[in-house]
């Protein structure tokens, strides 16, 4: 027999609603700076895990380290951002190093020219496209107050992945924009008290 259609509306009603105790739950809970040492000893005493979980601590600014690890970012078809560049990296070195060092007896090193030829060929296509989206990606960089040269150089080494990166970050006029319905919110509560 087919589900009946109420019982399925009130399973996903009340899925919403557990959802939406968890989400308030998560934000009454008190968080804490990854640099106070103190409060970090006591949550690992109670929890050792807890510094993998980001919920226990307070946001930080998008840096470096955060635009390197891929933090942040959607996951492409269920692989995290971070890892899928990585592996991006390290495929293109293998690719390099195919393409331009002859070494007899490696099988890696040890190709046919036509093959080593048509890997240079690839290469010279995908790092030409690479150039334009590094260019497209300093000026991105820019609108989100990012460093230009960080991502030109992300955007030129893994391409597509490091520009969609970038731009699931927040532009500056997004962040002000959401700031100023904030303090708007802060407003009306304090007007209400």
């Amino acid at each position: 027999p087919l589900p009946d259609i109420k019982e399925t509306i009130k399973r996903k009603e009340l899925e919403e609603e557990l959802a939406k105790m968890e989400q308030d739950a998560e934000s009454k809970k008190v968080k804490i700076k990854r640099t106070d040492r103190v409060a970090l000893a006591k949550l690992l005493e109670q929890d050792p895990y807890a510094d993998a979980d980001d919920s226990f601590f307070e946001e930080e600014s998008y840096g470096t380290i955060s635009a390197l690890l891929g933090e942040r970012a959607k996951s492409f078809v269920g692989i995290p951002s971070g890892p899928l560049q990585v592996g991006h990296f390290i495929g293109a070195l293998v690719i390099v190093l195919m393409a331009f060092v002859e070494y007899p007896g490696f099988p890696l090193t040890n190709l046919p020219t036509p093959l080593r030829e048509s890997l240079q060929g690839g290469l010279a296509t995908i790092y030409t496209i690479n150039i334009g989206l590094a260019v497209w990606a300093v000026f991105k960089a820019n609108e989100r107050g990012q460093s230009p040269l960080l991502w030109g150089v992300k955007t030129f080494s893994v391409g597509g992945l490091a520009l969609d990166q970038l731009t699931q970050l927040p532009t500056l006029e997004q962040i002000k924009a959401a700031e100023s319905r904030k303090g708007a919110r802060a407003l009306k509560k304090n007007k209400r008290r």
